[in-house]
């Protein structure tokens, strides 16, 4: 079995700069198409998709059927979504269909083009209000999984 604390430092990284950007983002005077001829920017953009989907992938591949395995189930060869709807029922999801929405907006933005501008700065301002639910799902199942880990 992985050592849980190190997927938790994982994420906390990818959390801790996944914050960072989000505050950049947020000093700028408004989202608009404009931010994208400024290559200070788009690097911060970068980042932050870059750590947005590097959090919910770390949180799905590894944290999820970590947790199921330390309660003792049974995870190899179980379907994604049965560990979404597991983690649901024992309460450290606030629902299986919060994960798939979250993961949704990750893989509409990883699939926008370039050129899609308007369409991008749409799927940001989604992606940033899904970071911030991202980040309370994973502050809930680090709590909750403390009692089992002693």
């Amino acid at each position: 079995m992985k050592d849980i604390n190190l997927v938790f430092q994982e994420i906390d990284k990818h959390e801790e700069r996944l914050k960072y950007a989000i505050d950049k983002i947020k000093n700028w005077d408004e989202l608009n198409i404009e931010i994208f001829s400024d290559p200070e920017k788009v690097e911060t953009i970068d980042a932050f998709l870059f750590r947005f989907s590097k959090m919910q992938d770390t949180m799905g591949e590894k944290l999820f059927p970590l947790i199921l395995e330390i309660l003792g189930e049974e995870v190899r060869n179980k379907p994604f979504i049965d560990i979404l709807n597991r983690l649901e029922q024992l309460e450290f999801l606030p629902s299986a269909n919060k994960w798939k929405e979250l993961r949704k907006i990750r893989n509409l933005i990883t699939h926008t083009y370039p050129w899609e501008q308007e369409v991008l700065i749409g799927e940001l301002k989604q992606a940033i209000e899904a970071s911030k639910e991202m980040i309370k799902i994973y502050k809930r199942i680090k709590e909750k999984i403390k009692p089992y880990l002693q």
